[in-house]
């Protein structure tokens, strides 16, 4: 095996023992389960960081892109019914108010933010990345990686902080 095979095994599991755990989440006590999340997110956060599928010099704006490597895998039942189950764990403390959102970026106004949807979101990239994973050949894997890599550097890595933040101030505050 390949390294770059080896590391897309190891980030798909890692993907799936998050997914485990948010599919599970409504047999958890709120505050189990956010102690749950505040393990995983910053171990998907660094992994990713550290994966580098564009090469030690190159720039990920200069390559990468959404080139459909990764396959949708996930339905929107699915994951309606994952970001409905954290909700319900979550409760009233699921929706807080983000300034780092970009939508207050000229506003007064802080805009709310449901931890559900972003968990899920987290879930739904993780998903579909682990059932390609499992599909595909070793010779397809560095082309798999590189998709998640860069949708990590476009958008997921601020999900997962803006998610982390709020997962900890939650678990700290809240219950």
């Amino acid at each position: 095996m390949n390294p770059s095979s080896s590391n897309a095994v190891s980030l798909a599991g890692l993907a799936v023992e998050y997914c485990k755990a948010m599919a599970a989440c409504r047999e958890q006590e709120p505050r189990d389960f956010l102690r749950e999340v505040l393990r995983y997110l910053p171990r998907i956060y660094v992994t990713l960081t550290d994966t580098r599928p564009y090469g030690e010099d190159s720039d990920p704006e200069g390559g990468a892109d959404e080139t459909g490597a990764i396959y949708e895998t996930l339905t929107e039942e699915q994951y309606n019914e994952v970001r409905d189950s954290i909700s319900a764990v979550l409760g009233e403390n699921d929706m807080y108010l983000d300034t780092a959102v970009e939508d207050m970026r000229y506003s007064d106004t802080p805009v709310a933010v449901s931890l559900s949807e972003q968990l899920a979101d987290i879930y739904q990239q993780l998903a579909d990345f682990a059932a390609t994973v499992s599909q595909i050949s070793s010779y397809e894997m560095p082309d798999a990686v590189s998709e998640l890599k860069y949708r990590f550097d476009t958008y997921l890595s601020t999900v997962i902080c803006s998610a982390l933040r709020a997962a900890d101030y939650t678990y700290r505050h809240a219950f």
